[in-house]
C-alpha cells in the first residue's frame, strides 16, 4: 500500500466507544466504493483483493479526544482521498449521533453491527490466528461482537478464541 491520507475526527462519543470508528470508517469507505470489509477494519473487493487498509489511532488534546484515521492504498487504485474522507466522515458522524441516542449502550458497534454483518467477508470461512507473526490457532470465523472482537470456533471445534483487533490478526486460508 503506498498512498493514502490522514485525517482526524472527533466524535462525540465517550473515549471507550472510540474502538469503534475504525470499522465505522471502514463500513463507510466500502459503501463508497461498493466493496466489503475484511475483519476488522480492512477494505477489500467483492473477491476479498485489499483496496484500503484503516488505521486509527486515539487520543486527547486541548480540543478534547480525537481519533487520528489513515486510510492507505495502492497508488494504482487512483482513488480519490477526498471522496474516502468524505464516506469515513460521514459514516462516523452518522454513528456518532446513534451513539448519543443511546444506541450503543451494548457496545460501541451495536449500532452498525448489522451493516457491519451484511458487508463483511469471510464469515463462515476458515482462518489462521496470528499474534507476532506465528499461528496461534486454526478454525472457522464464526462471529463478530458489538466491541468489534472476532470470534474463531478453533479447528478441534470444541473451543473458540475470541480475539480483539488489538491482540490478534487473522489471515484466511
Amino acid at each position: 500500500m503506498g498512498v493514502g491520507t490522514s485525517f482526524t475526527l472527533r466524535p462525540a462519543v465517550p473515549m471507550g466507544h472510540m474502538t469503534g470508528v475504525p470499522h465505522v470508517c471502514a463500513l463507510g469507505i466500502a459503501r463508497e466504493l461498493e466493496a466489503r470489509v475484511r475483519w476488522p477494519h480492512e477494505v477489500v473487493g467483492r473477491d476479498g483483493e485489499p483496496l484500503v487498509r484503516v488505521d486509527a489511532r486515539a487520543g486527547y488534546d486541548d480540543e478534547g479526544v480525537f481519533v487520528r484515521c489513515d486510510l492507505t492504498w495502492d497508488d494504482e487504485r487512483g482513488f480519490d482521498a477526498d471522496a474516502l474522507e468524505s464516506a469515513a466522515s460521514q459514516a462516523v458522524q452518522g454513528w456518532a449521533q446513534d451513539v448519543s441516542g443511546g444506541r450503543a449502550v451494548a457496545g460501541p458497534l451495536a449500532p452498525v453491527l448489522s451493516d457491519y454483518f451484511d458487508t463483511l467477508l469471510g464469515m463462515g470461512e476458515r482462518v489462521e490466528v496470528l499474534r507476532g507473526g506465528r499461528v496461534i490457532g486454526e478454525g472457522t470465523l464464526i462471529a463478530v461482537d458489538v466491541w468489534g472482537r472476532a470470534t474463531v470456533r478453533l479447528a478441534n471445534g470444541s473451543q473458540e478464541l475470541e480475539i480483539a483487533p488489538e491482540q490478534a490478526r487473522l489471515r484466511y486460508v
